[in-house]
């Protein structure tokens, strides 16, 4: 048994230590370590000083170079989508200051974009299916061929696809209808599926698809029937262009169409909408979708590069100087 006097021991020993430590502490021992700390923090104030300095010199020139594509961009895609109309498809979550950022670009590059059309969350609703397919057969227009494969939701999106695009006179079937089927996309837009923004008359050739973000459990299933939907918009016109922010092509809509190997070779995408960059590059992708090609463009995984081929710029007479 350990008797009272190892614990005396004990409780005089740890009193000792106690007493050590703070004389060493108050003494030449506390005054090192106060040294580096001192030391360290200004070490620390000199690296955050640094680091803050240098976030700022990045991002002063990151707004030079924006301000400078904002001024050069007119230039760039002035005239190149002369005569062209092209409808605007806003996909489930699409931010609305990029959406009207793509109908500006448009319009500058000579477009009309008059028609923009917000394709409602409930689109891709498990229990919207079978709405899509009642839609779809009482809304089918002579011309207009019904899928027998896909079910409801690609059925639905071939009929609204139809009423909103027309191909160009020149293909087959083109001028077969040149204005909006207005009848059709009221009764979509009453069943909560789409909300028309812009309304245009003439039935554009051409669609840009802005996406937006997708999540939740399901998201993955949603994205498909997104896909579905860009497939059956591309078919409907003289091409189509799926753009989005840059998040869109990491495991969003502009990820899913790059990685659907059919898709990819008829639709365009570009990775950033959101910048003048981007939406010069949406410019060139709809030029090279109307000559038959396709691209992916941007900066998010494996593209086609920044830009598509820039088109020569279109020649303009020359005007008579006046005295």
């Amino acid at each position: 048994m350990i008797d009272f006097r190892y614990h005396l021991v004990s409780i005089i020993a740890v009193f000792f230590a106690l007493a050590a430590g703070i004389v060493l502490g108050a003494g030449p021992l506390g005054d090192r370590v106060d040294d580096n700390l001192a030391d360290q923090t200004s070490g620390l104030r000199d690296e955050n000083r640094d680091l803050r300095e240098q976030l700022e010199a990045a991002q002063t020139d990151l707004d030079f170079q924006e301000q400078f594509i904002q001024e050069v961009m007119p230039r760039l895609v002035s005239g190149q989508l002369d005569e062209e109309h092209v409808g605007i498809i806003a996909m489930p979550g699409a931010d609305e200051d990029t959406v009207a950022a793509v109908r500006e670009t448009l319009q500058t590059a000579g477009a009309t974009a008059d028609l923009t059309v917000r394709i409602e969350p409930t689109w891709t609703d498990p229990d919207s299916e079978p709405v899509l397919d009642e839609l779809a057969s009482e809304l089918v227009t002579s011309g207009t061929e019904l899928p027998t494969e896909g079910g409801g939701y690609t059925r639905g999106a071939t009929v609204l696809a139809s009423a909103l695009l027309a191909q160009p006179s020149g293909e087959p079937g083109g001028g077969a209808h040149e204005t909006v089927d207005t009848a059709t996309v009221t009764a979509f837009q009453e069943s909560e599926l789409i909300v028309l923004e812009q309304d245009a008359s003439v039935a554009p050739t051409l669609a840009v698809m802005v996406a937006g973000s997708v999540s939740g459990d399901d998201a993955e299933d949603r994205l498909g029937r997104l896909t579905d939907l860009a497939q059956q918009f591309d078919a409907a016109g003289a091409g189509s262009v799926v753009a989005g922010p840059a998040a869109t092509a990491d495991g969003g809509l502009v990820q899913a169409v790059r990685e659907d190997g059919d898709l990819a070779e008829s639709v365009s995408t570009v990775d950033s909408a959101d910048l003048p960059s981007g939406r010069a590059a949406i410019v060139f992708a709809l030029n090279e979708q109307e000559e038959g090609g396709a691209g992916h463009y941007g900066v998010i995984g494996e593209t086609d590069g920044v830009l598509p081929p820039v088109p020569e710029a279109p020649e303009t007479e020359p005007t008579e100087e006046t005295s």
